[in-house]
Protein backbone atom coordinates (compact mmCIF):
# COMPACT_ATOMS: atom_id res chain seq x y z
CA UNK A 1 0.00 0.00 0.00
CA UNK A 2 1.40 3.52 -0.72
CA UNK A 3 -0.65 6.70 0.62
CA UNK A 4 0.16 9.38 -1.11
CA UNK A 5 0.06 13.00 0.50
CA UNK A 6 -1.35 15.39 -2.41
CA UNK A 7 -0.83 19.48 -2.08
CA UNK A 8 -3.51 21.76 -2.75
CA UNK A 9 -3.58 22.55 -6.54
CA UNK A 10 -3.01 19.41 -7.64
CA UNK A 11 -6.27 17.95 -6.27
CA UNK A 12 -9.62 18.42 -6.69
CA UNK A 13 -11.93 17.91 -5.44
CA UNK A 14 -23.55 -1.07 14.56
CA UNK A 15 -20.69 -3.11 14.55
CA UNK A 16 -21.45 -6.54 15.80
CA UNK A 17 -18.66 -7.80 17.52
CA UNK A 18 -18.00 -11.04 18.93
CA UNK A 19 -15.52 -11.91 21.80
CA UNK A 20 -14.34 -15.79 21.87
CA UNK A 21 -13.24 -16.40 25.11
CA UNK A 22 -10.30 -18.58 25.70
CA UNK A 23 -10.14 -21.09 29.05
CA UNK A 24 -6.99 -22.02 30.96
CA UNK A 25 -5.63 -25.40 32.20
CA UNK A 26 -7.37 -26.16 35.74
CA UNK A 27 -8.39 -29.41 38.00
CA UNK A 28 -12.14 -28.44 36.92
CA UNK A 29 -13.24 -29.02 33.84
CA UNK A 30 -14.65 -25.45 32.34
CA UNK A 31 -17.43 -25.43 29.85
CA UNK A 32 -16.64 -24.95 25.75
CA UNK A 33 -16.78 -20.97 24.38
CA UNK A 34 -19.82 -20.55 22.20
CA UNK A 35 -17.77 -19.79 19.15
CA UNK A 36 -19.31 -16.65 16.66
CA UNK A 37 -20.20 -19.99 14.00
CA UNK A 38 -22.32 -21.42 16.82
CA UNK A 39 -24.25 -18.36 17.63
CA UNK A 40 -24.84 -17.68 13.97
CA UNK A 41 -25.99 -21.40 13.46
CA UNK A 42 -28.42 -21.22 15.80
CA UNK A 43 -30.31 -17.59 14.65
CA UNK A 44 -30.31 -19.35 11.71
CA UNK A 45 -32.21 -22.77 12.69
CA UNK A 46 -34.41 -20.98 14.89
CA UNK A 47 -35.33 -18.23 11.55
CA UNK A 48 -35.73 -21.41 9.25
CA UNK A 49 -38.19 -22.53 11.62
CA UNK A 50 -39.91 -20.06 11.60
CA UNK A 51 -40.36 -19.51 8.08
CA UNK A 52 -40.88 -23.91 7.15
CA UNK A 53 -42.68 -24.53 10.59
CA UNK A 54 -46.26 -25.22 11.46
CA UNK A 55 -46.35 -21.16 12.83
CA UNK A 56 -44.59 -19.59 9.19
CA UNK A 57 -46.60 -16.95 8.05
CA UNK A 58 -49.74 -17.96 6.60
CA UNK A 59 -49.65 -18.18 2.73
CA UNK A 60 -51.34 -19.97 -0.45
CA UNK A 61 -51.00 -23.58 -0.82
CA UNK A 62 -47.68 -23.73 -3.02
CA UNK A 63 -45.66 -21.07 -0.78
CA UNK A 64 -41.95 -21.73 -0.17
CA UNK A 65 -39.30 -19.52 1.74
CA UNK A 66 -36.01 -20.10 0.54
CA UNK A 67 -33.30 -18.57 2.76
CA UNK A 68 -31.18 -16.30 0.89
CA UNK A 69 -28.27 -14.30 3.10
CA UNK A 70 -27.50 -13.80 6.45
CA UNK A 71 -26.31 -10.59 8.16
CA UNK A 72 -24.87 -9.70 11.17
CA UNK A 73 -27.54 -7.36 12.77
CA UNK A 74 -27.25 -5.51 16.28
CA UNK A 75 -25.27 -6.94 19.35
CA UNK A 76 -25.78 -11.30 18.73
CA UNK A 77 -28.66 -10.83 16.44
CA UNK A 78 -28.93 -11.74 12.97
CA UNK A 79 -30.96 -10.50 9.82
CA UNK A 80 -31.98 -13.26 7.64
CA UNK A 81 -33.84 -13.02 4.66
CA UNK A 82 -35.65 -15.20 2.17
CA UNK A 83 -37.69 -15.54 -0.73
CA UNK A 84 -40.39 -16.81 -1.53
CA UNK A 85 -41.47 -18.89 -4.48
CA UNK A 86 -44.91 -20.71 -5.69
CA UNK A 87 -45.15 -24.14 -6.74
CA UNK A 88 -41.18 -23.72 -7.98
CA UNK A 89 -41.73 -20.18 -9.61
CA UNK A 90 -39.65 -17.10 -7.75
CA UNK A 91 -42.23 -14.69 -6.71
CA UNK A 92 -40.84 -10.65 -7.38
CA UNK A 93 -42.14 -8.80 -4.59
CA UNK A 94 -42.95 -11.49 -1.80
CA UNK A 95 -39.37 -11.58 0.26
CA UNK A 96 -39.27 -11.79 4.17
CA UNK A 97 -36.59 -11.14 7.00
CA UNK A 98 -36.57 -12.57 10.11
CA UNK A 99 -34.25 -11.49 13.13
CA UNK A 100 -33.20 -14.19 15.49
CA UNK A 101 -30.49 -14.21 17.82
CA UNK A 102 -27.70 -16.51 18.76
CA UNK A 103 -29.75 -18.02 22.03
CA UNK A 104 -32.14 -19.45 18.81
CA UNK A 105 -35.16 -16.53 19.73
CA UNK A 106 -36.75 -15.00 17.12
CA UNK A 107 -37.23 -11.36 17.62
CA UNK A 108 -39.08 -10.27 14.69
CA UNK A 109 -40.54 -11.82 11.21
CA UNK A 110 -41.40 -9.31 8.68
CA UNK A 111 -43.46 -10.21 5.44
CA UNK A 112 -44.23 -8.23 2.11
CA UNK A 113 -47.45 -7.34 2.46
CA UNK A 114 -48.96 -9.16 -0.77
CA UNK A 115 -52.47 -10.82 -1.59
CA UNK A 116 -52.26 -14.82 -1.35
CA UNK A 117 -51.06 -16.40 -4.29
CA UNK A 118 -53.29 -18.46 -7.02
CA UNK A 119 -52.18 -18.13 -10.68
CA UNK A 120 -51.36 -20.39 -13.26
CA UNK A 121 -48.16 -21.61 -13.87
CA UNK A 122 -48.77 -22.36 -17.26
CA UNK A 123 -48.54 -19.27 -19.80
CA UNK A 124 -50.73 -18.30 -22.21
CA UNK A 125 -47.76 -15.48 -23.88
CA UNK A 126 -44.64 -17.24 -24.57
CA UNK A 127 -41.17 -16.43 -23.75
CA UNK A 128 -40.33 -14.83 -26.82
CA UNK A 129 -43.06 -12.77 -27.64
CA UNK A 130 -42.98 -11.42 -23.83
CA UNK A 131 -39.48 -10.58 -24.63
CA UNK A 132 -40.44 -8.69 -28.13
CA UNK A 133 -42.76 -6.54 -25.81
CA UNK A 134 -40.61 -5.86 -23.29
CA UNK A 135 -37.71 -4.57 -25.58
CA UNK A 136 -40.28 -1.56 -26.53
CA UNK A 137 -39.44 -0.04 -23.54
CA UNK A 138 -36.38 0.83 -24.14
CA UNK A 139 -34.93 3.11 -26.64
CA UNK A 140 -31.97 0.85 -27.35
CA UNK A 141 -31.55 -3.05 -26.29
CA UNK A 142 -27.83 -4.19 -26.28
CA UNK A 143 -28.43 -7.19 -25.38
CA UNK A 144 -31.05 -9.37 -23.24
CA UNK A 145 -29.47 -10.52 -20.28
CA UNK A 146 -32.21 -12.79 -19.12
CA UNK A 147 -35.61 -13.95 -19.36
CA UNK A 148 -37.86 -16.17 -16.59
CA UNK A 149 -40.86 -16.78 -15.53
CA UNK A 150 -42.08 -15.46 -12.24
CA UNK A 151 -44.93 -14.76 -9.76
CA UNK A 152 -44.88 -10.82 -9.99
CA UNK A 153 -47.04 -9.72 -6.43
CA UNK A 154 -47.54 -6.60 -4.85
CA UNK A 155 -50.35 -5.17 -2.12
CA UNK A 156 -53.41 -5.84 -5.06
CA UNK A 157 -52.57 -8.44 -7.03
CA UNK A 158 -51.09 -11.38 -7.91
CA UNK A 159 -49.98 -12.50 -11.67
CA UNK A 160 -47.83 -14.92 -13.90
CA UNK A 161 -45.32 -12.89 -15.37
CA UNK A 162 -42.12 -13.18 -17.58
CA UNK A 163 -39.13 -11.23 -16.40
CA UNK A 164 -36.45 -9.71 -19.33
CA UNK A 165 -33.42 -7.86 -18.01
CA UNK A 166 -32.24 -5.71 -20.86
CA UNK A 167 -29.18 -4.01 -20.78
CA UNK A 168 -29.44 -0.42 -23.51
CA UNK A 169 -29.93 2.87 -23.32
CA UNK A 170 -33.19 5.12 -22.38
CA UNK A 171 -33.20 8.70 -24.54
CA UNK A 172 -30.48 9.88 -21.61
CA UNK A 173 -29.04 7.06 -19.84
CA UNK A 174 -27.68 3.47 -19.92
CA UNK A 175 -30.24 1.34 -18.39
CA UNK A 176 -30.42 -2.09 -16.82
CA UNK A 177 -33.99 -2.65 -16.90
CA UNK A 178 -36.06 -5.53 -15.48
CA UNK A 179 -39.16 -5.51 -17.16
CA UNK A 180 -42.74 -7.52 -16.04
CA UNK A 181 -44.74 -9.21 -18.69
CA UNK A 182 -47.91 -10.43 -18.18
CA UNK A 183 -48.01 -14.01 -18.83
CA UNK A 184 -51.71 -14.50 -19.97
CA UNK A 185 -52.66 -11.05 -21.36
CA UNK A 186 -49.09 -9.65 -22.78
CA UNK A 187 -49.10 -6.12 -20.77
CA UNK A 188 -46.45 -4.35 -19.41
CA UNK A 189 -47.14 -5.03 -16.01
CA UNK A 190 -44.47 -3.26 -14.10
CA UNK A 191 -40.65 -2.29 -14.66
CA UNK A 192 -37.79 -1.24 -12.58
CA UNK A 193 -34.13 0.33 -13.69
CA UNK A 194 -30.96 -0.82 -11.36
CA UNK A 195 -29.07 1.79 -13.18
CA UNK A 196 -28.93 5.22 -11.04
CA UNK A 197 -28.08 8.65 -12.41
CA UNK A 198 -27.52 12.48 -10.51
CA UNK A 199 -25.59 15.59 -11.77
CA UNK A 200 -22.99 17.30 -10.51
CA UNK A 201 -19.43 18.75 -10.60
CA UNK A 202 -16.18 18.21 -8.41
CA UNK A 203 -15.14 19.92 -5.68
CA UNK A 204 -11.79 20.91 -3.90
CA UNK A 205 -10.66 18.88 -0.82
CA UNK A 206 -8.64 19.64 1.33
CA UNK A 207 -7.27 20.83 3.99
CA UNK A 208 -3.54 20.47 2.31
CA UNK A 209 -2.32 18.08 2.63
CA UNK A 210 -5.05 14.86 1.37
CA UNK A 211 -4.26 11.41 1.43
CA UNK A 212 -6.04 8.78 -0.79
CA UNK A 213 -4.60 4.98 -0.87
CA UNK A 214 -2.78 3.97 -4.51
CA UNK A 215 -0.73 1.01 -5.61
CA UNK A 216 3.07 0.87 -6.18
CA UNK A 217 4.11 -2.45 -8.15
CA UNK A 218 7.93 -2.17 -8.88
CA UNK A 219 8.94 0.86 -10.31
CA UNK A 220 5.06 1.46 -11.20
CA UNK A 221 2.21 3.65 -9.23
CA UNK A 222 -1.44 3.34 -10.19
CA UNK A 223 -4.73 4.57 -8.82
CA UNK A 224 -5.48 0.93 -7.90
CA UNK A 225 -6.74 0.70 -3.63
CA UNK A 226 -4.76 -1.70 -2.17
CA UNK A 227 -7.07 -2.63 0.31
CA UNK A 228 -10.11 -1.96 -0.89
CA UNK A 229 -10.58 -4.75 -3.73
CA UNK A 230 -11.92 -3.48 -6.99
CA UNK A 231 -11.59 0.02 -6.01
CA UNK A 232 -9.71 1.83 -8.95
CA UNK A 233 -10.15 4.69 -11.65
CA UNK A 234 -9.68 4.59 -15.50
CA UNK A 235 -10.68 6.73 -18.23
CA UNK A 236 -14.54 6.07 -19.10
CA UNK A 237 -14.30 4.16 -22.60
CA UNK A 238 -11.97 1.56 -22.10
CA UNK A 239 -8.99 3.22 -20.78
CA UNK A 240 -6.70 1.51 -18.60
CA UNK A 241 -6.58 2.13 -14.70
CA UNK A 242 -4.24 5.20 -14.32
CA UNK A 243 -0.84 4.47 -13.92
CA UNK A 244 3.10 6.57 -14.00
CA UNK A 245 6.27 5.99 -12.76
CA UNK A 246 5.71 8.94 -9.73
CA UNK A 247 2.71 8.64 -7.11
CA UNK A 248 1.90 12.61 -7.54
CA UNK A 249 -2.06 12.83 -9.29
CA UNK A 250 -4.07 15.54 -11.04
CA UNK A 251 -3.15 19.30 -11.77
CA UNK A 252 -5.57 20.70 -9.74
CA UNK A 253 -7.49 21.51 -13.32
CA UNK A 254 -11.56 20.32 -12.47
CA UNK A 255 -11.35 19.67 -16.53
CA UNK A 256 -8.83 17.12 -16.09
CA UNK A 257 -9.92 13.45 -16.21
CA UNK A 258 -6.74 12.66 -13.74
CA UNK A 259 -7.79 15.21 -11.48
CA UNK A 260 -11.33 14.09 -11.68
CA UNK A 261 -9.65 10.49 -10.74
CA UNK A 262 -8.27 11.93 -7.70
CA UNK A 263 -11.76 13.75 -6.56
CA UNK A 264 -13.46 10.27 -6.77
CA UNK A 265 -10.87 8.12 -5.52
CA UNK A 266 -10.61 10.05 -2.16
CA UNK A 267 -14.87 9.90 -1.96
CA UNK A 268 -15.20 6.49 -2.27
CA UNK A 269 -11.95 5.63 0.25
CA UNK A 270 -13.38 8.34 3.12
CA UNK A 271 -17.18 6.30 2.48
CA UNK A 272 -15.89 2.60 2.31
CA UNK A 273 -14.25 3.94 6.15
CA UNK A 274 -17.00 5.66 7.28
CA UNK A 275 -19.30 2.18 6.32
CA UNK A 276 -16.30 0.04 8.08
CA UNK A 277 -16.02 2.78 11.48
CA UNK A 278 -19.91 3.98 12.24
CA UNK A 279 -21.57 1.21 10.81
CA UNK A 280 -19.78 -1.81 10.82
CA UNK A 281 -19.84 -2.67 7.24
CA UNK A 282 -16.98 -4.16 5.54
CA UNK A 283 -16.88 -1.58 2.67
CA UNK A 284 -19.79 -0.69 -0.06
CA UNK A 285 -20.05 -4.46 -1.13
CA UNK A 286 -20.23 -5.92 2.27
CA UNK A 287 -16.84 -8.17 1.23
CA UNK A 288 -14.46 -5.85 1.64
CA UNK A 289 -14.53 -3.85 -1.59
CA UNK A 290 -16.50 -1.92 -3.53
CA UNK A 291 -16.72 -1.08 -7.51
CA UNK A 292 -14.47 0.31 -10.24
CA UNK A 293 -15.02 4.37 -10.95
CA UNK A 294 -14.17 5.57 -14.91
CA UNK A 295 -14.52 9.36 -15.47
CA UNK A 296 -15.13 11.15 -18.71
CA UNK A 297 -18.46 10.26 -19.81
CA UNK A 298 -19.57 12.68 -22.06
CA UNK A 299 -23.09 13.38 -21.07
CA UNK A 300 -23.66 16.01 -17.81
CA UNK A 301 -24.87 13.29 -15.35
CA UNK A 302 -22.52 10.33 -13.54
CA UNK A 303 -24.46 6.89 -12.24
CA UNK A 304 -24.11 3.66 -11.39
CA UNK A 305 -24.73 0.94 -13.75
CA UNK A 306 -24.71 -2.00 -11.77
CA UNK A 307 -21.06 -2.54 -12.16
CA UNK A 308 -19.02 0.43 -11.97
CA UNK A 309 -19.78 4.29 -11.16
CA UNK A 310 -19.36 6.38 -14.03
CA UNK A 311 -19.02 10.46 -13.90
CA UNK A 312 -19.23 12.62 -16.58
CA UNK A 313 -19.29 16.69 -16.16
CA UNK A 314 -21.03 19.71 -15.92
CA UNK A 315 -21.96 22.27 -18.60
CA UNK A 316 -18.52 23.69 -17.90
CA UNK A 317 -17.08 20.23 -18.83
CA UNK A 318 -15.35 19.63 -15.25
CA UNK A 319 -16.15 16.25 -13.89
CA UNK A 320 -18.85 15.18 -11.46
CA UNK A 321 -16.71 14.16 -8.41
CA UNK A 322 -17.82 16.00 -5.43
CA UNK A 323 -18.09 13.95 -2.24
CA UNK A 324 -21.33 13.91 -1.89
CA UNK A 325 -22.12 12.85 -5.42
CA UNK A 326 -19.98 10.18 -5.66
CA UNK A 327 -21.15 8.70 -2.26
CA UNK A 328 -24.33 8.88 -3.15
CA UNK A 329 -24.06 6.93 -6.50
CA UNK A 330 -22.48 4.04 -4.06
CA UNK A 331 -25.11 4.57 -2.01
CA UNK A 332 -27.42 3.14 -4.94
CA UNK A 333 -24.92 -0.06 -5.06
CA UNK A 334 -25.22 -0.86 -1.57
CA UNK A 335 -28.70 -0.29 -1.81
CA UNK A 336 -29.20 -2.82 -5.19
CA UNK A 337 -26.74 -5.47 -3.02
CA UNK A 338 -28.93 -5.43 -0.34
CA UNK A 339 -31.58 -7.39 0.91
CA UNK A 340 -35.47 -7.06 -0.75
CA UNK A 341 -34.17 -4.87 -3.85
CA UNK A 342 -35.74 -2.47 -4.85
CA UNK A 343 -37.61 0.33 -2.48
CA UNK A 344 -41.24 0.20 -3.76
CA UNK A 345 -42.51 3.72 -3.67
CA UNK A 346 -40.50 6.66 -5.18
CA UNK A 347 -37.84 9.16 -3.22
CA UNK A 348 -36.78 5.90 -1.09
CA UNK A 349 -33.92 5.00 -3.20
CA UNK A 350 -32.76 8.49 -3.77
CA UNK A 351 -33.34 9.02 -0.35
CA UNK A 352 -31.47 6.40 0.99
CA UNK A 353 -28.80 7.33 -1.81
CA UNK A 354 -28.54 10.81 -0.45
CA UNK A 355 -27.78 9.55 3.23
CA UNK A 356 -25.27 8.00 2.18
CA UNK A 357 -23.48 11.05 0.77
CA UNK A 358 -24.20 13.11 3.78
CA UNK A 359 -22.75 10.52 5.84
CA UNK A 360 -19.45 10.55 3.09
CA UNK A 361 -19.31 14.16 4.03
CA UNK A 362 -19.63 13.77 8.06
CA UNK A 363 -16.91 11.27 7.98
CA UNK A 364 -14.57 13.33 6.12
CA UNK A 365 -15.55 16.75 8.18
CA UNK A 366 -13.79 18.75 6.10
CA UNK A 367 -13.54 22.39 7.34
CA UNK A 368 -14.48 25.72 5.53
CA UNK A 369 -13.71 26.28 2.42
CA UNK A 370 -14.06 22.58 1.36
CA UNK A 371 -16.99 20.55 1.09
CA UNK A 372 -18.33 20.56 5.01
CA UNK A 373 -21.01 18.50 6.72
CA UNK A 374 -23.97 19.23 5.63
CA UNK A 375 -27.54 18.16 4.72
CA UNK A 376 -27.61 19.58 1.39
CA UNK A 377 -27.09 18.06 -1.93
CA UNK A 378 -24.45 18.84 -4.46
CA UNK A 379 -23.98 22.25 -2.90
CA UNK A 380 -20.97 22.60 -4.80
CA UNK A 381 -21.75 22.54 -8.06
CA UNK A 382 -24.83 25.23 -8.11
CA UNK A 383 -25.97 23.49 -11.69
CA UNK A 384 -29.39 25.31 -11.41
CA UNK A 385 -27.57 28.75 -10.82
CA UNK A 386 -30.07 28.61 -7.23
CA UNK A 387 -27.52 26.76 -4.69
CA UNK A 388 -27.83 22.81 -3.59
CA UNK A 389 -29.72 20.39 -5.87
CA UNK A 390 -31.83 19.18 -2.42
CA UNK A 391 -32.06 20.55 1.10
CA UNK A 392 -32.36 17.70 3.38
CA UNK A 393 -33.70 20.36 6.46
CA UNK A 394 -36.62 21.63 4.40
CA UNK A 395 -36.94 19.52 0.89
CA UNK A 396 -39.83 22.90 -0.10
CA UNK A 397 -36.79 24.94 -0.75
CA UNK A 398 -36.34 22.73 -4.01
CA UNK A 399 -39.80 22.59 -4.45
CA UNK A 400 -39.62 18.26 -3.39
CA UNK A 401 -42.00 16.72 -0.31
CA UNK A 402 -41.65 18.03 3.06
CA UNK A 403 -44.33 15.24 4.09
CA UNK A 404 -45.88 11.84 3.32
CA UNK A 405 -49.08 12.12 1.26
CA UNK A 406 -51.43 9.97 -1.40
CA UNK A 407 -49.25 11.89 -3.85
CA UNK A 408 -46.08 9.97 -3.09
CA UNK A 409 -46.58 6.98 -4.99
CA UNK A 410 -46.95 8.58 -8.01
CA UNK A 411 -44.64 11.55 -7.48
CA UNK A 412 -40.67 11.71 -9.39
CA UNK A 413 -38.72 9.62 -7.54
CA UNK A 414 -36.08 13.29 -6.59
CA UNK A 415 -39.23 15.19 -5.70
CA UNK A 416 -40.55 12.34 -3.23
CA UNK A 417 -36.89 11.85 -1.76
CA UNK A 418 -37.35 15.26 0.22
CA UNK A 419 -39.78 12.80 2.43
CA UNK A 420 -36.72 10.46 3.79
CA UNK A 421 -34.56 13.31 3.53
CA UNK A 422 -36.46 14.91 5.88
CA UNK A 423 -37.13 12.49 8.51
CA UNK A 424 -33.38 12.05 8.79
CA UNK A 425 -32.37 15.10 9.27
CA UNK A 426 -35.33 15.39 11.73
CA UNK A 427 -33.78 12.19 12.89
CA UNK A 428 -30.03 13.21 13.39
CA UNK A 429 -30.42 17.29 14.39
CA UNK A 430 -34.24 18.10 15.35
CA UNK A 431 -36.76 20.45 14.22
CA UNK A 432 -34.18 23.33 15.81
CA UNK A 433 -31.12 21.74 16.98
CA UNK A 434 -29.60 25.42 17.03
CA UNK A 435 -25.49 25.65 16.50
CA UNK A 436 -25.95 27.20 13.74
CA UNK A 437 -27.77 24.40 12.04
CA UNK A 438 -30.80 25.44 10.52
CA UNK A 439 -34.54 24.48 11.38
CA UNK A 440 -36.21 22.32 10.11
CA UNK A 441 -40.28 22.29 9.75
CA UNK A 442 -42.64 19.46 11.14
CA UNK A 443 -45.63 18.19 9.26
CA UNK A 444 -47.52 18.35 12.42
CA UNK A 445 -47.28 21.35 15.35
CA UNK A 446 -44.53 19.31 17.15
CA UNK A 447 -40.97 19.87 18.04
CA UNK A 448 -38.34 16.92 17.69
CA UNK A 449 -35.05 16.51 18.86
CA UNK A 450 -32.38 14.57 16.92
CA UNK A 451 -29.87 11.19 18.18
CA UNK A 452 -27.19 12.45 16.17
CA UNK A 453 -25.78 11.62 12.48
CA UNK A 454 -24.23 8.55 13.70
CA UNK A 455 -26.69 7.14 15.62
CA UNK A 456 -29.22 8.19 12.49
CA UNK A 457 -26.89 6.00 10.40
CA UNK A 458 -26.99 3.13 12.39
CA UNK A 459 -30.85 3.15 12.45
CA UNK A 460 -31.36 3.71 8.73
CA UNK A 461 -28.62 1.10 7.71
CA UNK A 462 -30.07 -1.73 10.48
CA UNK A 463 -33.15 -0.75 8.52
CA UNK A 464 -31.93 -1.74 4.99
CA UNK A 465 -30.48 -4.99 6.53
CA UNK A 466 -34.01 -5.97 7.62
CA UNK A 467 -35.82 -4.82 4.82
CA UNK A 468 -38.66 -7.33 3.48
CA UNK A 469 -39.86 -7.24 -0.52
CA UNK A 470 -42.05 -4.59 -1.37
CA UNK A 471 -40.84 -2.09 1.04
CA UNK A 472 -42.61 1.59 1.20
CA UNK A 473 -42.28 4.53 3.46
CA UNK A 474 -44.69 2.66 6.11
CA UNK A 475 -42.72 -0.39 6.02
CA UNK A 476 -39.17 1.44 5.96
CA UNK A 477 -40.83 3.38 9.07
CA UNK A 478 -41.11 -0.07 10.92
CA UNK A 479 -38.11 -1.58 9.78
CA UNK A 480 -36.43 1.63 11.43
CA UNK A 481 -38.74 1.02 14.65
CA UNK A 482 -37.10 -2.32 15.03
CA UNK A 483 -33.51 -0.85 14.78
CA UNK A 484 -34.02 1.53 17.08
CA UNK A 485 -35.44 -0.67 19.64
CA UNK A 486 -32.56 -3.11 19.07
CA UNK A 487 -29.71 -0.02 19.02
CA UNK A 488 -30.60 1.42 21.94
CA UNK A 489 -32.52 -0.75 24.87
CA UNK A 490 -33.49 2.72 26.78
CA UNK A 491 -36.14 3.46 24.16
CA UNK A 492 -34.79 6.62 23.22
CA UNK A 493 -33.84 6.25 20.03
CA UNK A 494 -36.84 4.47 19.57
CA UNK A 495 -38.68 7.19 20.41
CA UNK A 496 -36.82 10.07 18.82
CA UNK A 497 -37.00 7.35 15.72
CA UNK A 498 -41.08 7.30 15.90
CA UNK A 499 -41.72 10.91 16.35
CA UNK A 500 -39.40 12.18 13.35
CA UNK A 501 -41.80 9.55 11.15
CA UNK A 502 -44.59 11.46 12.91
CA UNK A 503 -43.21 14.45 12.32
CA UNK A 504 -42.90 13.89 8.25
CA UNK A 505 -46.60 12.55 8.00
CA UNK A 506 -45.49 8.92 7.86
CA UNK A 507 -48.62 6.51 9.73
CA UNK A 508 -47.71 4.14 11.92
CA UNK A 509 -48.06 0.14 10.51
CA UNK A 510 -49.70 -2.76 11.50
CA UNK A 511 -46.97 -4.93 13.34
CA UNK A 512 -44.70 -1.91 14.31
CA UNK A 513 -42.93 -2.29 17.80
CA UNK A 514 -43.21 -1.32 21.16
CA UNK A 515 -40.60 -0.02 23.41
CA UNK A 516 -41.16 0.96 27.35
Amino acid sequence: MHRRMLTFGTVLGVLVGVLIGTTTQSGAARPRPVLATDSRATAIAAADRAMTGPNAPAGSPGERYVRQSVSAWVGDTYSISYARTYRGLPVVGGDAAVLADGSGRVQAVQTADVVRIDVPTRPTVEGPAAERTARTRLRVVDRVDSRRLVVRVDANAARLAWESVLVGRTDSAPSRLHVYIDASTGAVLDSVDEVRAGAGHGAWNGPDPITIDTLHSGSTYSLRDPLRVNLSCAKYGGGAVFNKPVDDWGNGNPTNIETGCVDAMWAAQKQFDMLRTWLGRNGQNGNGGAWPLQVGLNDVRLHWDGTRIVIGHNPNNQWLTSMDLVGHEYGHAIDRMSPAWPFTEPGLAEGFADIMGTLTEAYADEPAPFDTPDYTIGETIDLLGSGPLRFMYDPSLRGDANCYSSAIPTMDEYRAAGVLNHWFYLLAEGSNPGGGKPVSPTCIPTSVTGVGIRMAAKVVYQGLMFRAGGTNHRQERRQTLYAAKALDPTCDVFRKTRAAWDAVAVPAVAGEPTCT
